[in-house]
């Protein structure tokens, strides 16, 4: 709220502003209905000036973020879902009155958003996990100590397995990872209960039946999770697989239905992402490091 500072009072903005966000919180407490999402979006359109008024004042534009946007694929009338799309592009590439920012975790979110507009208006950025640098910072300087285990884990775990090496194993470079990791390790005394959901999981993919509440019925067999989980694997060091090379092994069908249910990462593009060092083309992960450990495991258990 510090720009609106910046704004003369006599165009009345700040208190349009303000007028607007009681009006949101008034109106998440009603039933969501059409209207009342037309309103809404109305409300924003008049709300806020165009371009010609933020670059006067060299205020940057306001940022609309919403959160899981994937959930918009679950409305049940597509022409509501159009008019907020087009409402979208009007506000933000034409009139230019803010950027919005959608963000999911579904792998095929991009695929999905693009099919619903033109390519053109969509830039599709990843948020990668830590770099490895970033992570052992992260380690270092921020959960030990917050756990108050630097001494006692550095010494146990840390120096005596390769520094960070040995943890990174384990947990990888995603932060919430590495904070469970620790977090499980003070509580239980060593034993990390959230690593052993991973082995169940895969152990559970190797006889599909279909997995309550999740999208799609499977589509692959054991066979084909075994040969995906040899080739994640075999690929740690390159931190991931093409998809192209997977289709091969088993099909796209199996292989998205795989995605779908969770028991792979599908990242489509590597723009401004820094922790995997990957080709400008669609690559397919483990869903994170205990997932890979555990195909790991399940690997050496089936030989």
């Amino acid at each position: 709220m510090k720009y609106l500072e910046k704004l003369p009072n006599e165009l009345e903005i700040k208190d349009k502003i303000l007028d607007f966000l009681n009006f949101v919180a008034e109106k998440g407490k009603e039933k969501i209905t059409s209207d009342r999402v037309s309103e809404l979006l109305s409300k924003i359109a008049g709300t806020l000036p165009d371009w010609n008024f933020w670059n006067g004042y060299r205020i940057p534009q306001p940022i609309l973020v919403i959160d899981e946007a994937n959930l918009f694929s679950q409305l049940g009338r597509a022409s509501l879902l159009k008019s907020f799309l087009n409402w979208l592009v009007l506000n933000t590439k034409e009139e230019r009155r803010f950027h919005a920012i959608l963000t999911s975790s579904d792998s095929f979110f991009i695929n999905w958003i693009e099919s619903q507009l033109q390519i053109p208006h969509v830039t599709p950025y990843v948020v990668g996990d830590l770099s490895i640098e970033e992570a052992e910072d992260y380690f270092e300087k921020h959960v030990l100590p917050r756990y108050g285990m630097s001494h006692q884990f550095i010494h146990t775990e840390y120096l005596n397995n390769g520094k960070f090496d040995h943890v990174r194993r384990i947990t990888g470079t995603r932060m919430l990872i590495i904070n469970m990791y620790v977090s499980e390790y003070k509580i239980n005394g060593g034993k990390l209960e959230f690593f052993r959901q991973e082995d169940d999981k895969l152990r559970t993919g190797l006889y599909p039946f279909g997995f309550s509440g999740e999208p799609i019925d499977p589509l692959w067999d054991q066979n084909d999770l075994i040969k995906v989980m040899k080739k994640i694997v075999e690929a740690e060091d390159k931190g991931f697989v093409l998809e192209r090379d997977l289709i091969e092994e088993i099909g796209i069908r199996k292989l998205h239905s795989l995605v779908y249910n969770n028991f792979l990462h599908r990242r489509q593009t590597n723009m401004f992402a820094n922790d995997i060092n990957a080709p400008n083309e669609v690559i397919l992960t483990a869903m994170n490091q205990p997932s890979l450990r555990a195909m790991e495991r399940l690997l050496k258990i089936l030989a």
